[in-house]
């Protein structure tokens, strides 16, 4: 604002346009509406400029399984940042692959999306009628094939059964077999082998044997075997086979 000269001398001051419009009733109601409008129009012209545009995808860990991501989040590159629809992305990326055990998808500011992936790790395989299976520690079925050669998985544990034993893509007793391979490990056992027959579980490493029965009485024994195996390492025994079947563990020793 900046005063000018009148005829008789006086100074006027000149008010500048935008305050002229605020001055305005109209103007002072619409205002926010019209900074809204061009915080719209100046994100659009930069989208449109590619600004906003998905540049890369970034994943937070080295997958050792996961090998075919990039087949999916190529498919989302030059997208709009702020219409991309995480939740799609993620499933997609599920489905793509049954190793895929999460994952969670985060935008970084202004063209970047940030992949957190975890896998299942495979823990046993199974030959049943033709079919080779590959199973996570879960149960779940990670491979399935009809054409190989010979049915194995490195340093993986060998299940034997006469049986089915799957329902929905899922080993029945997944959890069971983990439970008790993960007492079994910290006693420094290498399981190689568990035999499957109706209800009955034997786990083998080689040189023993551990037998026990699934049924409502399960973590009982899994209880009796942790027991078991405590005494056996401050004794020192050597044993062959043991039994959790029974009321008192059944030790065969050497």
């Amino acid at each position: 604002m900046q005063p000018s000269q009148l005829p008789n001398g006086k100074k006027k001051l000149k008010i500048s346009f935008y305050k002229k419009l605020c001055r305005k009733k109209w103007f002072r109601i619409l205002r926010p509406f019209l900074i809204i409008i061009l915080i719209i129009l100046l994100i659009y012209v930069l989208t449109v400029l590619g600004v906003f545009k998905i540049k890369k995808v970034e994943i937070n860990n080295d997958l050792q399984y996961v090998q075919d991501v990039t087949q999916v989040t190529n498919q989302y590159l030059n997208q709009g940042y702020f219409s991309l629809d995480l939740e799609q992305l993620e499933e997609e990326i599920k489905n793509s692959n049954k190793y895929v055990k999460d994952v969670s998808a985060e935008k970084i500011f202004p063209n970047k999306i940030y992949l957190k992936i975890e896998e299942y790790a495979p823990m046993s395989y199974l030959e049943y009628k033709d079919t080779c299976y590959i199973l996570s520690q879960e149960g779940f079925i990670l491979e399935e094939s009809t054409e190989y050669e010979e049915c194995v998985l490195r340093d993986g544990i060998l299940l034997e059964t006469e049986e089915n034993i799957f329902a929905e893509d899922e080993l029945i007793y997944g959890t069971e077999i983990l439970a008790v391979v993960k007492v079994l490990e910290e006693f420094g056992w290498e399981v190689t082998i568990i035999s499957l027959s109706e209800n009955i579980l034997e786990i083998n490493d080689g040189e023993r044997t551990v037998t026990a029965r699934v049924d409502e009485e399960y973590e009982t024994q899994l209880s009796k075997l942790y027991l078991v195996l405590e005494k056996v390492n401050i004794e020192q025994l050597k044993y062959r086979s043991l039994d959790l079947r029974f009321d008192r563990p059944v030790m065969e020793l050497l």
